[in-house]
């Protein structure tokens, strides 16, 4: 069976592509896979198998508008030529084009979503995607069962519309109630909400019972600058580049935070569950609270509360007894995301036989 992936580039070191990554590795061992890259700029940002055939349609970036016909035209002859059985579309802009160019050549078409139903991020082809991928499209993977009833009582959609997570990574429970810091991770983007994290943090500096906690954030992005001025005035905070190691970074953090305004699936979150470490989340419309259960195995702050978000943190750093409570539940949860489930799923919406 011959299925191809098509995205505009592999090369950034975020959670889509992350996450894209492991799926396609994890279905090399039952079907043929190639990556098709609408600009194939840089090397990949995560190791890809051998296997792995990678295409791309253009040598230099595109515009998606202003190259909309010759990318419908290079698609679907690529298509043709690799006799693919089904074509997974990474990001629903990417809908406008690849969807048609899959009808063309009679292939199914399934567009992954990454973010949810909501969130445009300023792009209006995205939405027009969406819509296209609800009308043509023949199935849509959403990440949470909360998006997949966005898309449904947003667009009655005809296409099939299915959850399947991301995969949390292969790992055993690193976390230690000595390691006394609070870790973000994530582009330094407005979506990711770390300047009302470092409110939070100005907060908490004022309390005792923060006194041996530091704040690390990892990352890079537009907000670098912005960032680092803000935390000029406070104690216990630094920015870090990100690594591709991502166990270094997770082995000395005693408590993941995430201070997102919007979601699809936080990778970070799936990562910080699979090796045990306790989290404090903004409540944001999908996403932590698919992989977080309230009191049990992390906090949900509601969205936007700052305060809350201080005091969560607050009571997490002062309570071992606590933290090793939400280490456990969370360790054991994320089993739901381990990499033989979501396969499994992926392999039963593409019907690959056994």
């Amino acid at each position: 069976m011959n299925i191809g992936f098509v995205i505009h580039n592999i090369h950034l070191m975020g959670g889509t592509e992350r996450s894209v990554s492991a799926v396609m590795n994890g279905l090399v061992d039952k079907a043929q896979i190639y990556l098709i890259e609408v600009s194939a700029v840089d090397v990949p940002a995560y190791p890809l198998d051998v296997r792995i055939k990678r295409s791309c349609l253009f040598t230099h970036p595109v515009s998606l508008l202003n190259s909309w016909f010759r990318l419908v035209i290079r698609l679907a002859h690529l298509i043709r030529h690799l006799q693919l059985d089904a074509l997974v579309i990474v990001e629903s802009t990417h809908a406008l084009y690849a969807v048609l160019a899959a009808r063309m050549v009679g292939v199914r078409s399934i567009v992954w979503e990454h973010f949810n139903f909501n969130v445009l991020l300023g792009r209006k082809k995205r939405g027009w995607g969406r819509r296209v991928a609800a009308r043509w499209a023949d199935d849509i993977i959403t990440l949470t069962e909360r998006d997949r009833t966005l898309w449904t009582d947003a667009v009655c959609p005809k296409a099939q519309i299915t959850c399947i997570p991301n995969m949390a990574p292969s790992a055993s429970n690193m976390f230690s109630t000595s390691a006394l810091k609070v870790m973000a991770v994530g582009r330094l983007t407005k979506q990711k909400g770390f300047d009302r994290l470092l409110d939070a943090w100005r907060l908490i500096e004022k309390d005792r019972r923060s006194t041996e906690w530091v704040l690390e954030i990892v990352g890079e992005g537009p907000e670098h600058t912005k960032l680092l001025q803000k935390i000029i005035s406070m104690q216990r905070v630094s920015i870090i580049p990100p690594i591709k190691n991502i166990e270094n970074l997770y082995r000395d953090a005693g408590i993941i935070v995430s201070s997102s305004r919007y979601e699809g699936l936080p990778m970070v979150l799936l990562e910080a569950s699979a090796y045990g470490i306790p989290i404090v989340a903004f409540d944001c419309e999908t996403g932590p609270a698919e992989i977080i259960a309230h009191g049990e195995s992390g906090c949900l702050v509601p969205e936007g509360d700052i305060k809350g978000l201080a005091e969560a943190l607050i009571q997490l750093m002062a309570s071992s007894e606590l933290r090793q409570k939400f280490s456990q539940a969370i360790s054991k949860s994320s089993s739901r995301f381990c990499k033989e489930v979501i396969l499994q799923k992926w392999s039963n919406l593409l019907d690959i036989p056994r």
